[in-house]
């Protein structure tokens, strides 16, 4: 049985994790402080734009707080979800978290004109990195899945630090 509560922390280790990760990857394993979550996981962004406000910066679930890692965050919106079941299935038959999490992140990143990427992890499986058409600039290698009608980009996010060129 799951403690309650135990998803938020469980979704904010993943999330700083993930942080960690991307700052040693952009930074050629120099840094590892290049990004941290958002304020309110992205939800600053939110309650602003219901003001009119638009907070760019505070968009998605990852931020930048040092200048080495403005190439990345200044192109692509990061949304950042660990759950129990991603339910790969449903990008073949509709109705699942995975598509759903996928959906919601290209809306969002339109808002601000910024590629998605959703950084997912389902329990015992490995972190995977989904993308939209940008992924052939990124990628120097094959992605491992790509799924047209949602324009989606699948790899994992092991390889996609292996072998994806940095944002300039």
């Amino acid at each position: 049985m799951t403690k309650p509560g135990y998803g938020k922390s469980k979704g904010a280790s993943f999330e700083r994790a993930v942080c960690r990760e991307l700052s040693l990857w952009m930074s050629e394993g120099e840094h590892e402080d290049l990004y941290w979550r958002s304020a309110m996981s992205g939800g600053r962004s939110t309650v602003a734009a219901a003001k009119g406000k638009r907070l760019a910066a505070q968009a998605g679930d990852i931020s930048c707080v040092n200048e080495l890692g403005h190439a990345l965050t200044d192109k692509f919106l990061i949304e950042c979800k660990s759950w129990k079941d991603l339910n790969f299935v449903s990008l073949i038959k509709p109705g699942g978290n995975l598509v759903k999490f996928w959906l919601e992140t290209k809306a969002f990143a339109d808002q601000y004109q910024k590629h998605p990427m959703l950084i997912a992890k389902q329990n015992q499986q490995p972190t995977c990195v989904c993308l939209n058409k940008v992924v052939r600039k990124l990628l120097l290698g094959p992605f491992h899945l790509y799924v047209p009608e949602l324009d989606l980009y699948i790899i994992r996010f092991k390889d996609f630090i292996e072998k994806a060129v940095r944002p300039t």
